[in-house]
């Protein structure tokens, strides 16, 4: 592999111009060679946009092209059919999160990719960004001693306008609702500081929004360290917000994961005895675009390969298994089910 990545990107919609698209021209050994998006127009403002000199409106032409990675940033309903045909091709794939949509399509893909050797990397970019590495630094160094449990809560304002026109409610394409778009994110940083999850219940509800997927979930689950924990997401409520507090054998610590608030830590007394907060990159990928670059030039490790964030999908599909009536098999296709173990 040459000593610059060159991208082809698959999609560039809102997350690709307000997250990561930038990144990929701005961290070193990195560049976007080519944009493809399915409206041609679009697909050239697009690299105009991220000075990429070549763009296209098929995925068989973007594949043609001389890259050697490809972004796909397309609905997760789209992502094993794209992501195989990039491994037919040999090329490196790094997707947006979801995954997939069910664990079946995560673990085919990273069986897949492992099998033929080829890198598949998920963004699961908060592993990456300085914050959480550094709370995962302070969890190892026991600055609150043991954690002993973590209790999460996150509110989202419900848009009935999205919901009719967003892919994001039709599991088709976005393989769930709501908790299923956000909770990745937080199962995945869950994993990453505080251990695996392995034993998880969970009560599943959709109300007063007439949209069929799941708006209210309460996780309790244990991870492989020991620690006890709970998760509640309310995504019909009339604010936007999310908190974690973990409690430690002789401290807390609370931080949000999706927001921009203060970390806070506190002695056994309630005291503050650290605050602090640091900021984003400006694209808030960029750190995650960098450990994926430098993973594929053999520079360092990255921390979000396939088979790291793989057991994500498998909690997520137990938690919401009760409501859809299974998730292993192609449930999107099967609406009645929805809700009928409720």
């Amino acid at each position: 592999m040459s000593k610059m990545i060159r991208w082809g990107f698959l999609g560039c919609g809102k997350v690709v111009q307000k997250k990561s698209g930038e990144a990929f021209r701005t961290v070193p050994n990195s560049t976007i060679s080519v944009i493809m998006r399915r409206d041609l127009k679009a697909a050239e403002e697009s690299a105009i946009r991220f000075g990429a000199p070549q763009w296209c409106d098929s995925i068989e032409e973007l594949l043609s092209k001389d890259i050697d990675a490809v972004y796909i940033a397309t609905p997760p309903g789209m992502h094993y059919e794209q992501a195989m045909k990039c491994l037919e091709a040999g090329k490196a794939v790094y997707l947006e999160k979801p995954f997939a949509r069910n664990y079946t399509e995560a673990k085919a893909l990273t069986e897949a990719f492992e099998e033929k050797g080829v890198p598949l990397y998920v963004g699961h970019y908060r592993r990456a960004l300085p914050r959480f590495l550094k709370l995962r630094e302070m969890l190892n160094s026991k600055v609150i001693g043991d954690v002993v449990s973590i209790d999460f809560y996150l509110n989202r304002i419900f848009s009935e306008k999205e919901a009719q026109n967003s892919w994001l409610y039709n599991p088709v394409l976005s393989g769930g609702g709501k908790y299923f778009d956000i909770a990745p994110h937080t199962v995945d940083i869950i994993n990453f500081l505080f251990g695996d999850i392995t034993t998880v219940e969970s009560d599943v509800k959709n109300i007063g929004t007439g949209c069929p997927l799941e708006n209210i979930v309460e996780m309790k689950f244990t991870t492989n360290k020991g620690v006890l924990g709970k998760a509640l997401f309310h995504c019909v409520a009339d604010v936007k917000s999310d908190r974690m507090q973990v409690i430690g054998t002789n401290g807390s610590m609370e931080f949000s994961v999706h927001g921009k608030t203060d970390v806070i830590v506190r002695d056994l007394e309630g005291n503050v005895i650290e605050q602090f907060d640091l900021p984003d990159p400006a694209a808030v990928e960029e750190s995650m675009v960098r450990s994926v670059v430098e993973d594929l030039l053999g520079i360092s490790k990255c921390e979000s390969k396939a088979r790291e964030v793989l057991v994500t999908y498998d909690i997520i599909d137990r938690v919401l298994d009760c409501f859809y009536g299974g998730r292993s098999d192609d449930f999107w296709n099967h609406q009645e089910r929805y809700g009928i173990m409720n």
